[in-house]
């Protein structure tokens, strides 16, 4: 089977030598492709000053991830196993190497609904329950991701992946506002705003992005005027018009 990463977020940009050395030995980061998939800010991130991430949304709006091939085939449940394993730990560097997920998420799988996989299915279901992994939505309790296959953004083809693996994170119980979303980006002064800056230039978008902007602009941080933003706010100010 010919597998691929969906990424929503820092797994794509940030320079962490673990996060590089995945990206590098797992991933064909030069074929990767804009997909739709159901994602937001939802997260409320510690380690990010208390800033949102990116979770799978629930409410069915469609935002803009990226897909990427891996570079091995998965040709057996035991490979499977491997690069979820890989992708955990890009996620969470000092996590037990033989783990895919913890209390805040988890690792989990789509398979191509066109093509009968029942015996992966299940093999990969017996793994999930053997490991006993706490599902985080939208994976559910035998490890699959409860997502619409992504559709391509434009006119590149996903045609070629036949299994999809992705990390889902644990939502805050409330859904947070546009509004609320870029107030706790504007009151820290410690550069986690480079998470949203990162990711428009990067074509990870959620529907509530220019909202987001909007109040963020108004606003008008003292961050905002950082050089390495300047070209992602012109593209947004576009946007907004």
């Amino acid at each position: 089977m010919r597998a691929g990463v969906l990424i929503i977020g820092s797994l794509l940009w940030d320079e962490g030598p673990e996060r590089d050395v995945w990206r590098q030995t797992r991933l064909r980061i030069e074929n990767a492709v804009h997909v739709r998939a159901p994602i937001r800010y939802g997260r409320l991130s510690q380690s990010r000053g208390n800033t949102f991430t990116m979770v799978f949304s629930s409410s069915g709006q469609l935002g803009q991830a990226v897909l990427a091939p891996c570079i091995r085939e998965v040709s057996s449940i035991a490979a499977l196993v491997s690069e979820a394993k890989k992708l955990w730990r890009a996620e969470q560097p000092n996590a037990p190497r033989e783990s895919i997920g913890a209390p805040w998420g988890c690792v989990g799988v789509l398979f191509d609904p066109h093509i009968d996989r029942v015996d992966c299915v299940k093999a990969w279901a017996d793994y999930f329950h053997r490991n006993k992994v706490s599902p985080i939505h939208p994976v559910d309790r035998d490890g699959m991701l409860r997502i619409p296959w992504p559709a391509p953004s434009t006119d590149n083809r996903t045609d070629n992946i036949d299994i999809i693996l992705a990390t889902a994170t644990r939502a805050e119980t409330e859904h947070p506002s546009p509004e609320e979303i870029a107030s706790a980006w504007i009151k820290q002064e410690m550069g986690y705003e480079r998470y949203f800056f990162e990711n428009i230039q990067h074509g990870i978008r959620t529907p509530d992005d220019l909202l987001v902007w909007k109040k963020i602009e108004n606003a008008c941080p003292s961050w905002l005027s950082k050089p390495e933003y300047a070209e992602t706010a012109v593209a947004l100010r576009g946007e907004s018009r």
